[in-house]
């Protein structure tokens, strides 16, 4: 879908929709997601976020994780005003999302972070600014890679990006050519900070070498613990900060209900190669850590959760760890945002007891993502040096 057919009938919609929603909703919540520094640049946002994945590509008409289930953009409008109310101000789309979800979280701009009007609907004083955080594929252009930032900012109808990811690492292009347009970006006032998203020990420690990293976004659960080897205590010595994606294993740990074979065939967790279909054994896992968080009296989605925050505390020396659950069900997200106040709960011996119901040696993790997709999209590949690159373009 082209910008051009949506901005006015989205942003019009939006003015509506959301201030229907925002009073409701900021007057009805019992709960409050509390603001932390994330990284070491000065970034402040929410302890828990929400990704908008899933919204930006169901709307373009796409079952990615089970059926749209009627997402509409007045669904997204009541979706976002009562994240804002429950305290969650990161918001995490991206250029590859569609222009969508950005587009509906752009439009919040105007109402959430002007004093005059977040007074007129009723949002409380403790709800922080928010902040969108959007990412880039890289075409190995410096300048690709601005103009993508320009068109972001163009169809969210914002001045400057908070929080602007890198989206992979092309291999054939230094990470340092790329952390100069990032570079750049900041100084015309274009974005805040810097991510990057999928990348391996020795990318980040190059990338922050030339420009700043505020965080590093990467999958992890109780599903997929890879980065708990290098890339966490990577991060704890050099103050970047975990934002961490699919934090309930892509819906295996949150619903353990439902069947592969209902799945679309354009359901992420059955297309490209991804193997989850044939993990019978970790579906049975997950049954049994189920059963656990019943007996605390809590939902298996909430307890992945609070897992996540915990341990991203106490492995990243204050460096901060945020998830972004996504989802398109407004009581799911309230749901979801329990789990910050249960992780400060959690006992160490809490946590043993959870990682011996779901063992990390029992899990394929990132070993999963087979075939063509898994092996573009998952692999930590190393890119090319900078002296190495030189020399090919002599």
């Amino acid at each position: 879908m082209k910008s051009s057919n949506l901005s006015f009938r989205t942003y019009y919609f939006l003015q509506q929709a959301l201030v229907e929603y925002v009073y409701m909703s900021s007057t009805s919540q019992s709960f409050m997601i509390k603001q932390l520094p994330l990284g070491s640049q000065g970034f402040v946002t929410s302890e828990q976020g929400l990704g908008m994945m899933s919204i930006g590509i169901t709307m373009g008409s796409r079952d990615l994780y089970g059926k749209k289930n009627n997402v509409s953009k007045k669904g997204v409008a009541e979706l976002i005003s009562r994240s804002i109310a429950a305290g969650i101000t990161h918001f995490d789309t991206a250029q590859i999302y569609t222009n969508l979800s950005g587009m509906m979280i752009g439009s919040w701009f105007p109402l959430a972070n002007s004093s005059e009007k977040r007074m007129k609907l009723g949002l409380s004083e403790n709800v922080g600014q928010w902040q969108v955080a959007t990412k880039v594929m890289n075409s190995g252009s410096k300048q690709d890679v601005k103009n993508a930032c320009y068109r972001s900012l163009k169809d969210m109808g914002i001045n400057c990006i908070d929080l602007y990811y890198l989206h992979r690492i092309d291999p054939n292009t230094p990470i340092e050519v790329i952390m100069e347009a990032m570079l750049e970006l900041i100084d015309e006032g274009k974005i805040k900070y810097v991510g990057l998203s999928e990348a391996s020990p020795s990318t980040i420690r190059r990338a922050h070498s030339v420009c700043p990293i505020t965080c590093v976004q990467m999958e992890w659960s109780l599903y997929s613990r890879e980065l708990e080897d290098e890339i966490v205590p990577l991060c704890a010595d050099l103050g970047i900060g975990i934002v961490a994606y699919s934090p309930m294993g892509r819906g295996l740990l949150a619903d353990t209900t439902f069947e592969f074979d209902d799945l679309s065939r354009m359901d992420f967790r059955k297309m490209g190669g991804v193997e989850y279909a044939s993990k019978e054994g970790e579906r049975g896992l997950a049954r049994g850590f189920e059963e656990l968080a019943n007996s605390k009296g809590v939902p298996l989605s909430v307890l992945s959760l609070a897992w996540v925050h915990k341990k991203g505390r106490d492995s990243l020396n204050g460096a901060g760890v945020v998830p972004i659950p996504g989802t398109g069900n407004p009581n799911h997200m309230e749901q979801n945002s329990t789990a910050v106040a249960l992780s400060y709960k959690l006992t160490d011996e809490d946590m043993q007891e959870i990682e011996n119901c779901v063992p990390r040696e029992s899990m394929a993790g990132l070993s999963r993502y087979g075939g063509a997709m898994g092996k573009r999209v998952f692999t930590l590949e190393e890119n090319i040096t900078l002296e190495e690159w030189n020399k090919r373009n002599q």
